[in-house]
């Protein structure tokens, strides 16, 4: 039974993750470049220190970073000073939005290290992070699965073992490029009304009475667009690499689809326009400065173009 973790990436979505283990009564080690967070969750009970300092203490290891290619530098790491014939397997789970090729990769060194290896990415936010609603995409062997359901359901509470190893950190992708879809689609169709003097709140509550309603008009809008807030805790960087990912998936897999690479070049462009830290709901800001030099948007709404740089908005 696992009763160690070590949890590395005490971000946005980490740390709330991470503290949900510390109150779950799991012994957690914590390790962040950023010693604020670090100095936090010492606060609330968790243990820090290098990772070569509980290596060789932990049962488990949480990896929740920004790219595969910071999860295979951790990984390489781990197979150079894991002690693996002084005790039983090491579980190592990644929570990452990691390309599913390089987890695939990663299982199979990670095999010949006695060490196992499990994808379980997250959707939800901050919000569901912090009140352990997550939901979670399990990749990986059912037995491991089955082996790790206390520590996920400490996390999450819709659990999902998807299929075989790399499974999760595909349909994580594909999620995300669906919820990029439905924003950005949702902030045009919402701004196109507003030219014709259709308050946005009414667009969106007809939206949710409707079957145009989606996540986006369900959730973000009513708490992060409309109130223009922009705080959702997802950044559009990040989006823009899950979009990135999303479209190199569709193209190795041959399809059809020219939907996938035009989404992730308008969310592209937004990150490129918009102030490098922009929340991912920004995008509507983007989609508003970029009708409002068409001449198609309420003038009204012109806090887009103070944040936006014009000329290097295309399409």
């Amino acid at each position: 039974m696992i009763q160690t973790v070590g949890f590395i990436g005490l971000g946005k979505m980490g740390m709330p993750m991470a503290k949900n283990l510390v109150n779950s009564g799991f012994e957690v080690f914590g390790t962040d470049v950023n010693e604020t967070a670090i100095n936090e969750f010492v606060s609330i009970g968790g243990k820090t220190g290098n990772m070569l300092d509980w290596l060789n203490k932990v049962d488990s290891i949480i990896l929740m970073l920004p790219s595969s290619k910071i999860v295979n530098q951790v990984l390489e790491e781990v197979m150079v000073h894991y002690h693996s014939e002084e005790r039983e397997p090491l579980i190592i789970i990644d929570m990452s939005s990691s390309y599913p090729a390089e987890t695939r990769k990663n299982f199979k060194k990670l095999g010949g290290s006695n060490i196992q290896f499990m994808d379980a990415p997250v959707s939800g936010g901050v919000k569901k992070a912090i009140s352990a609603t997550l939901t979670i995409m399990a990749g990986g062997s059912a037995d491991l699965f089955t082996e790790c359901k206390r520590l996920l359901d400490s996390l999450g509470s819709n659990i999902f073992h998807v299929g075989p190893i790399g499974s999760g950190h595909l349909i994580k992708a594909i999620n995300n490029y669906l919820s990029a879809t439905h924003l950005l689609a949702s902030c045009e169709a919402v701004q196109l009304l507003q030219s014709f003097d259709v308050d946005p709140d009414t667009a969106i509550n007809v939206f949710n009475q409707s079957t145009g309603r989606s996540g986006s008009t369900e959730y973000k809008f009513p708490s992060f667009i409309l109130t223009e807030s922009y705080d959702s805790g997802f950044s559009l960087e990040l989006l823009r690499k899950d979009l990135e990912m999303a479209s190199r998936l569709f193209s190795d897999a041959e399809a059809s689809t020219k939907l996938p690479q035009l989404i992730f070049e308008r969310f592209n462009e937004a990150s490129h326009t918009l102030t490098q830290n922009a929340d991912h709901t920004e995008i509507y800001e983007y989609v508003n400065s970029y009708l409002l030099q068409r001449g198609i948007s309420n003038e009204k709404d012109s806090k887009a173009i103070s944040n936006c740089n014009d000329t290097s908005v295309s399409i």
